[in-house]
């Protein structure tokens, strides 16, 4: 990272001291979902329903088990020796018994297959609004914030969110309901022992306010650590070669090491934590579960409770413990999707780039690019460019020439408004480039860089990337102008062989031939070349320069140069220092002056 970046140290540090709200968070998640509020009253709804038919079940369930006792404890016995039981009265007891089941079924297959809809267009939402954000956000921002922890964000912490989602709405609105119900039905049969089972609650609710906000800090640090060995994983395997070259493997396996343990440590503590809250539960359920048996034992040996009523009852600490343990799970699911979603939402809080409105048009002007008295800095209060001018004709070639760090890309950033001036004009075609909209000066434009780009895919699919609407003669035509379709001719699958990641399957020099052959058929008006020679031999650049000579014919151009050679027919050389331009003028022009090109020029050919 060169001195044309924001402090990254400066940029961690503001995105640290962001503060983690975690209401704040879950009201903004349900907002995404407020588009869905009628299939959202639907789960409820269908949730309400199936809850309260399960919190029947043991009601039924005890009425057959009295219904049995009674006729037993009667002694009534037929000619056979059977006891005289309510057969008829059991049998319909278990037919209703058997419709509730089925019905509580029903309702709760059209809850998971509604709640499963609901989370999965919200998360759609949610990933379009971080797609849409990311093409809003300013360069300085990639500048700043390493490619793994974006895709980290981007990937792992919406997967997340996504897996999650659906499952929490349904535990929420089950296990709520289901608390509500039963204890209107607890209450209905027996107060005593209701009581006994509603004293469950302040002690889980006590057990899990204390263990939820340390699970939750803990998974936040999680999805953190998890965030920076993604970073290191794709820079490594990025730069493997290099690990290679150097012998640094048992190095990188170090760091690797250092990053695994602390996801591992986080993990382990997060689990810890989370793990805490099943155990707690169950403990509360017990100590419920025993006393029920014991206040119930004795009333129904003074015919106070009818043993129906205790076996319910026996079976409703266990639904009601149910509740907690899926609130229990629940808060652990919750804790690590809001650790996520609040990640999400960083990148959706990042300030855009502002479209500031720049000066009136300026008529009758000369020149087709014009920077005017511009300023300019990466920090508010360090200024790399403090008065820059420089006036280009149409058609003219203007080469940018300099020490590393002088600001030559600089220049073309803001030429192509990846960043905006903090003083000055820039123009084009009279009109200050801040009045017009970033796509459609970018229209106007190509560039072919130093890195190439190239996707995987078909090499014609990279050709035709960003031209529009072209025809397949004009893509072969400027396949052939820019020197590409004799070496395509000789790959066995011709423009259909696949490119791997960034065209690492064929040379540097024919990744490059390739950009320029795309930038033909963008037929841009203004062409930018970026050190576009700078890393092949001498022969490939041959090839290069001539295809690049034929794009540069009619048309406006900025070439970025470390070799001399490649610009002595530049109408115009601007040399910058630190920033400025310091001379301006064609070669023979600035070697007359025996300034700082002349000095370039013959350090380079000494």
């Amino acid at each position: 990272m060169n001195e044309e970046k924001i402090n990254e140290e400066e940029m961690d540090k503001k995105v640290r001291d962001k503060p983690k709200q975690f209401s704040g968070t879950i009201k903004r998640l349900i907002r995404y979902m407020s588009n869905y509020a009628w299939l959202f009253l639907l789960v409820l709804i269908l949730a309400s329903l199936s809850a309260i038919l399960n919190a029947q079940l043991p009601r039924i369930m005890g009425n057959i088990t009295t219904l049995i006792f009674n006729g037993l404890q009667t002694g009534l016995q037929d000619e056979t020796g059977r006891y005289l039981l309510d057969f008829q009265g059991i049998g319909q007891t278990i037919g209703v018994l058997a419709g509730v089941y089925a019905l509580a079924a029903v309702f709760r297959y059209f809850q998971q297959f509604i709640t499963a809809r609901v989370s999965q267009r919200t998360v759609y939402n949610l990933r379009k609004d971080l797609k849409e954000k990311m093409g809003r956000l300013p360069i300085s921002y990639f500048d700043t914030h390493s490619t793994g922890d974006i895709l980290s964000r981007a990937i792992n912490d919406m997967d997340q969110v996504a897996n999650s989602l659906g499952q929490s709405l349904t535990q929420l609105t089950t296990s709520v309901v289901q608390f509500i119900a039963i204890i209107v039905t607890m209450l209905t049969l027996s107060g005593p022992l209701a009581i006994i089972v509603i004293l469950m609650i302040p002690l889980n609710f006590l057990l899990i306010g204390f263990v939820a906000p340390k699970a939750q800090k803990q998974f936040a640090e999680r999805q953190k650590n998890i965030g920076e060995l993604n970073d290191y994983v794709e820079e490594v395997y990025t730069g493997h070669s290099v690990v290679k070259i150097y012998n640094q493997e048992e190095y990188e396996k170090e760091q690797f090491d250092q990053l695994s343990d602390d996801v591992n440590t986080s993990s382990w503590r997060a689990e810890f934590y989370a793990g805490m809250m099943n155990p707690l539960v169950g403990f509360a359920k017990d100590m419920a579960y025993v006393a029920v048996a014991i206040v119930g034992g004795f009333g129904v040996l003074n015919g106070s409770i009818q043993i129906g009523i205790v076996q319910s009852f026996l079976q409703y600490v266990n639904q009601f413990s149910q509740p907690f343990r899926s609130l229990a799970n629940l808060a652990n699911t919750i804790q690590i999707t809001v650790a996520a979603t609040e990640r999400v939402f960083e990148i959706l809080d990042e300030e855009e780039m502002q479209e500031e409105k720049g000066k009136d048009f300026k008529e009758n002007t000369d020149y087709e690019v014009e920077f005017e008295h511009v300023q300019f800095g990466y920090k508010e209060d360090e200024l790399l460019m403090k008065d820059f001018n420089l006036q280009v004709r149409a058609g003219e070639m203007i080469a940018i020439v300099g020490p590393t760090g002088a600001g030559k890309t600089t220049l073309i950033n803001l030429l192509e408004r990846f960043y905006d001036i903090d003083g000055g004009v820039i123009r084009y075609r009279g009109e200050d480039i801040r009045n017009i909209d970033r796509e459609d000066l970018r229209d106007d434009f190509a560039m072919v860089l130093q890195d190439t780009w190239l996707f995987e895919g078909t090499i014609w699919d990279n050709l035709k990337y960003g031209a529009g609407d072209v025809s397949d003669e004009q893509i072969l035509e400027a396949a052939k102008a820019a020197n590409v379709h004799d070496f395509v001719a000789s790959l066995p699958e011709g423009y259909q062989t696949v490119l791997t990641e960034l065209g690492s399957n064929i040379s540097q020099g024919q990744r490059q031939l390739i950009t320029i052959a795309r930038a033909f058929l963008r037929n841009p008006e203004v062409l930018i070349l970026d050190e576009a020679t700078s890393s092949v031999d001498t022969r490939t650049e041959m090839l290069i320069q001539r295809a690049m000579n034929k794009l540069l014919e009619g048309r406006t151009s900025f070439v970025v140069a470390h070799r001399l050679s490649t610009i002595r027919d530049a109408d115009k050389i601007v040399v910058m220092v630190d920033g400025d331009s310091m001379e301006q003028g064609n070669h023979e022009e600035l070697l007359a002056e025996d300034g700082i090109y002349a000095d370039l020029y013959h350090a380079q050919f000494a």
